[in-house]
């Protein structure tokens, strides 16, 4: 069994260095606003999802699915509301059933 707590503090770094990130060095400050929100949902995410979401990423790690989706948050083409519709949109992506925006 995965180890959740441990599996979320990891995402909610990752969302926060991509909240600063967009906050100092892309040119798109606008976009630190949805990955702070992201940051602070995770916590909100089932330990269903947030498994899935892991695993997911973790078999396709060295494809392009994860930059692409926050790509289209950086670039203003998506805004995610919270974890949930990020990494549903994420699995859905990674498994060929949806579009990265």
């Amino acid at each position: 069994m995965r180890n959740l707590i441990e599996d979320r503090r990891v995402l909610k770094m990752q969302f926060e260095a991509f909240a600063h990130y967009a906050r100092h060095e892309s040119g798109r400050p606008e976009s630190a606003y949805c990955f702070d929100a992201l940051a602070t949902s995770v916590d909100d995410v089932s330990p269903e999802l947030l498994e899935a979401y892991v695993e997911m990423f973790q078999k396709i790690e060295h494809r392009p699915v994860g930059s692409a989706l926050k790509q289209s948050i950086q670039q203003g083409l998506w805004s995610p509301t919270d974890a949930t519709e990020y990494m549903e949109r994420f699995i859905a992506f990674a498994s060929g059933t949806g579009a990265p925006s």
